[in-house]
């Protein structure tokens, strides 16, 4: 009880480490290079030739992009759910997110636990975690065979809803009983 409690007090006042400029190139990488890539297709297209190219291209890919401009945010939001649910290291180190795909429930994140962490600590704060993400549930499911790595699903859109018999409302929270009872 008192190494769990001291557990508790470390990191509650232990301060999160501010990222190397390396890692903030890293963690940034994406929205550093969006001008850039921009900026090189105007130059060598030209922005009348840019525009023909992507309007066709649009309607079928506007899910995908939209699902990689989803994880890139959320990302970002895994970390401030880290950082409000005190997922840190002793010193002060989040887990590192190695990688983030769109899924039909929302997103999949793969996290690498620096010595220290947990998949334990990473369930106890999935609450923090859901909360920063914008998501209603946050599952959390350590690799059998690498205990480090685990896997964070942010569940965004709620289970389908469940079928009602014809015949019966759906407003109906209770079975009527049946006559003569």
């Amino acid at each position: 009880m008192n190494r769990k409690l001291l557990d508790e007090l470390n990191r509650a006042t232990t301060p999160v480490a501010r990222p190397s400029p390396l890692v903030v190139l890293w963690r940034w990488r994406y929205e550093l290079a969006l001008p850039v890539a921009l900026v090189a297709a105007v130059d060598t297209l030209g922005a009348y030739a840019l525009l023909a190219a992507l309007v066709p291209l649009w309607p079928p890919a506007r899910s995908e992009v939209w699902g990689r401009i989803r994880c890139v945010v959320t990302a970002h939001r895994i970390r401030v759910g880290f950082v409000e649910a005190y997922v840190t290291s002793r010193r002060g180190k989040l887990p590192v997110i190695m990688w983030c795909a769109p899924a039909e429930f929302g997103e999949r994140a793969w996290i690498w636990c620096r010595g220290g962490i947990t998949p334990r600590q990473l369930e106890d704060g999935s609450e923090a975690i859901a909360s920063a993400c914008w998501a209603s549930e946050v599952r959390v499911r350590p690799d059998a065979r690498s205990p480090h790595r685990v896997l964070l699903e942010v569940i965004r859109c709620k289970p389908p809803a469940r079928a009602v018999p014809a015949g019966h409302s759906s407003r109906t929270t209770a079975p009527r009983p049946a006559a003569g009872r």
